[in-house]
């Protein structure tokens, strides 16, 4: 395949953090942190792919966490935190308890193939319970996410020359024109309603002419009903019907969204959804009202800088997660209940 890699600077801000966050958790401080403060609180982990080296190929680096890494760390989940299910911790809520330090739920988004494939084995190796969040319309279709067309159309392009109406007009000859290309692609596509995503993708396509093909990324339903007869570990959640921004559209939009999304689960699986989780993890009033008077029960966002512990009195339709690092050493911070509150008692507001 040609090259495409994706390698944005750090900030150096952002640098300044890890380190910091490496330092207190290599010096005990976190620890010491939690015990001193009592701190308790559950973490929700979000995963996508866990694609092998042959499926990974196709599928946008910052979505993917290689097999290896993902065992080693449900490994350490097995043996040093304490990992329910989202129905446990729901419980845990609605009677008014927060759990321990340590707590740690995990969740699934876009189903990717490579979470039966790969994922699920893995979970029931270490009895871990998780849940994962269908897109019921890609499923339908047998598409793929949009992102990891996109991702193979630039990496494997026999052309060089991009102009997208609306968007810019690009060399992808040169190598900062490509990264410039494929961030403001991803920006507009996110906020784009499905047909007209679709349109540009396939214009990006037409100009890019790739020389390959992705392979099927996501599951069908023969395959989610084959996972849930397997693993009564996993349970099914809903992630809308398109995988569209739900802050960029009405409210029309919205209801149907989830209403389909519904009827879809409802369909395949022969029960009602309960829980849901926002596409790009983007929400506002509007959407959190449709989503409780569809009646599910939860529904998962992303977390606001670092306000990630979720405590007694925390907002059910906006419950925070976080992407999981793939350092060993980031991976046990911020499972352990310090990551939201340690940086900020030592150097105040952290975000």
């Amino acid at each position: 395949m040609a090259g495409f890699y994706l390698t944005h600077p750090i900030p150096l801000k952002r640098r300044i953090l890890l380190s910091l966050d490496k330092i207190m958790y290599w010096t005990g401080t976190a620890f010491l942190y939690v015990k001193a403060q009592r701190i308790k609180g559950a973490i929700i982990l979000m995963y996508h792919s866990i694609a092998s080296s042959k499926l990974a190929n196709w599928i946008e680096p910052e979505g993917h966490i290689e097999p290896s890494v993902f065992e080693s760390q449900m490994r350490f989940l097995a043996n040093h935190r304490n990992v329910i299910s989202l129905n446990q911790l729901l419980e845990q809520l609605k009677k008014g308890q927060t759990p321990c330090a340590g707590t740690v739920v995990l969740t699934f988004d876009d189903g990717y193939l490579d979470n039966m494939t790969v994922a699920a084995s893995i979970l029931a190796h270490y009895k871990l319970p998780a849940t994962w969040y269908l897109p019921t319309g890609m499923i339908y279709r047998g598409e793929n996410p949009w992102i990891d067309r996109i991702y193979t159309a630039f990496k494997t392009k026999s052309q060089t020359k991009l102009s997208i109406e609306g968007i810019g007009s690009w060399d992808l000859v040169n190598f900062k024109q490509q990264l410039i290309a494929y961030d403001n692609l991803k920006k507009k596509l996110i906020v784009s309603s499905f047909t007209e995503r679709e349109d540009i993708i396939a214009n990006v396509i037409e100009q890019l002419q790739p020389t390959e093909t992705p392979s099927r990324l996501i599951l069908s339903w023969d395959e989610i009903r084959k996972v849930m007869q397997k693993f009564p570990n996993i349970e099914m959640g809903i992630h809308s019907t398109n995988h569209v921004d739900f802050t960029s559209h009405s409210q029309e939009i919205i209801y149907r969204e989830i209403q389909q999304c519904i009827a879809d689960f409802r369909h395949e699986l022969g029960r009602n959804p309960r829980h849901f989780a926002f596409p790009y993890n983007r929400h506002n009033a509007i959407a959190r009202e449709l989503v409780q008077e569809l009646g599910l029960t939860s529904a998962v966002a992303h977390g606001s800088g670092r306000e990630v512990l979720i405590q007694e009195g925390a907002d059910l339709l906006a419950l925070p997660r976080i992407e999981p690092p793939h350092s060993a050493t980031l991976f046990r911070l911020y499972t352990s209940g310090a990551f939201s509150g340690l940086l900020k008692a030592f150097i105040g507001r952290v975000t």
